[in-house]
């Protein structure tokens, strides 16, 4: 006989409520996230967003190999929900449209000085079909700013990771180079461990939450 699920799989099961949150701004492993539409007009650009899906595949001719590999999705955040486990745990997810990379070097490319640029004119899994994945979950989400192309192409923006604010890498403090005196070091969050209910390490208490009921599809106040 198997192993008896988790507590954490059996909620997950049951699905959230049919009532979430919706919110403009939220904080999480040290970024201050918006939504597009609360970025329009600001001088600060929060609304970039990234996450560094992996994959597993085998070695052509050799099924006993595996190769593992990492692919970087670009995007811009859309919506932020907060789903309800019927008051057991909560999630947040964000909904960001991506630039299609699905074809290397075609609309995500890296030049030989290792910048890497956008083009936000092609798009995929925006949500408009079913078998989209438009969603990531927030606490996976790494902080981008769009650098738009000055001199070429005006639809390409190159991509730069933003610092998170305090946060520091203190297993990789002697190897890794340090940006001036605010000793903040880039690394990438573990997307391989579990995921859990209680992602609310994450702040929105700079916007109202938005009551969204699938059953009326009206939104009100917080």
């Amino acid at each position: 006989m198997g192993e008896e699920a988790t507590d954490e799989i059996k909620i997950l099961a049951k699905g959230p409520t049919m009532i979430a949150h919706k919110y403009s701004s939220f904080n999480i492993n040290g970024f201050n996230f918006h939504t597009r539409s609360y970025d329009e007009g600001r001088v600060v650009q929060n609304s970039g967003v990234a996450v560094v899906a992996e994959s597993t595949s085998f070695e052509r001719g050799n099924n006993d190999n595996t190769i593992i590999g990492k692919k970087v999705y670009y995007g811009i955040l859309k919506e932020i929900l907060e789903l309800n486990y019927h008051q057991k745990g909560n999630l947040v997810l964000f909904m960001c449209d991506w630039v299609d990379n699905r074809v290397q070097d075609k609309w995500v490319q890296t030049d030989q000085f290792g910048i890497t640029s956008v083009n936000f004119k092609h798009l995929f899994n925006t949500g408009e079909k079913i078998s989209d994945e438009p969603f990531i979950l927030a606490s996976q989400a790494l902080q981008i700013y769009y650098v738009p192309d000055q001199v070429g192409d005006s639809k390409w923006a190159a991509a730069v990771q933003s610092k998170p604010i305090g946060v520091y890498d203190l297993d990789n403090l002697d190897n890794e180079h340090t940006d001036g005196d605010n000793g903040l070091i880039m690394s990438f969050p573990d997307l391989n461990g579990n995921v859990t209910l209680d992602i609310i390490n994450g702040d929105n208490e700079h916007i109202d939450g938005i009551i969204v009921d699938k059953k009326s599809k009206k939104g009100s106040k917080k």
